[in-house]
């Protein structure tokens, strides 16, 4: 059944004598169908494409492509840790101490106190100065506690220092012809403000009959580890860009191929 507000609606619209599709009968619509429905020259019916509408693209796509490769070749950026070498330089223990003394003397941990969780110091100390162009990089320790310092000298500014340190952790002694691992990877304090970009650090003990310790970078470029008092520590720029093995060269001259990651 029809409502009434339907059928009052109806009255208002003013094509409602009209009726669709229309018949073979209607001259009107005849003559409408008789005209040509050719699109004239020069003119798109809607959706068409233009002829050679996709080489035209191509050709932008490539202009673009050619300028971004010039603009990457012309820019003349500096490179990130750019005076970084593959081998530590061998510096007097007086000017590693000195390096060292931007790093502080303490490891933090948070533990519980009497009123909710504090941050607490361990005493630690250096224990290795890894020096490679303007950057120092320094491996401290304590009892049952590490800290890695990253310090970057720059002529006529301050030197800008950042930690990351463990506290509460197991620093078991190794085997003499044992190497541990500590840490390895992308280091998180890397890849803030204010710094040249992610950089990939390792450090860990080694037993006393270490001397040496090789890596690689995962471009294949052979890295030189410090060792020095049972510690060994190597830094190289980019986010993980050591692989995860090493060379052990021991006292008697042999070598081994040992984990790091």
């Amino acid at each position: 059944m029809r409502s009434p507000m339907l059928a009052d609606l109806a009255e208002l619209d003013p094509a409602r004598e009209l009726h669709a599709p229309g018949s073979a009968e209607d001259d009107a619509l005849a003559q409408i169908l008789a005209q040509s429905r050719v699109a004239p020259a020069g003119e798109r019916r809607p959706g068409a494409r233009r002829p050679g509408r996709a080489a035209a693209v191509a050709s932008a796509a490539a202009a673009v492509a050619v300028a971004v490769v010039v603009t990457t070749v012309t820019l003349d950026s500096p490179a990130a840790y750019a005076s970084w070498t593959p081998v530590p330089a061998a510096l007097p223990a007086a000017e590693q101490e000195l390096r060292a003394e931007q790093c502080g003397t303490g490891a933090a941990e948070i533990v519980e106190g009497p009123d909710g969780p504090v941050v607490q110091e361990s005493p630690v100390e250096p224990v290795l100065t890894d020096v490679r162009g303007d950057y120092t990089y320094v491996v401290l320790a304590g009892d049952g506690a590490y800290s890695e310092c990253f310090v970057t000298s720059t002529d006529g500014e301050p030197p800008m220092v950042v930690t990351s340190s463990a506290a509460g952790v197991d620093l078991p002694a190794p085997d003499a012809r044992e190497l541990t691992t500590l840490q390895s990877g992308t280091a998180s304090w890397s890849e803030g403000d204010g710094t040249e970009g992610a950089l990939t650090s390792a450090f860990g003990q080694v037993g006393e009959d270490v001397t040496a310790v090789e890596l690689t970078l995962t471009t294949g470029e052979a890295v030189e580890a410090s060792v020095t008092d049972g510690w060994w520590a190597v830094w190289a720029p980019g986010g993980s860009a050591l692989a995860t093995s090493a060379e052990v060269t021991y006292a008697d001259g042999t070598t081994a191929q040992v984990v790091v990651g």
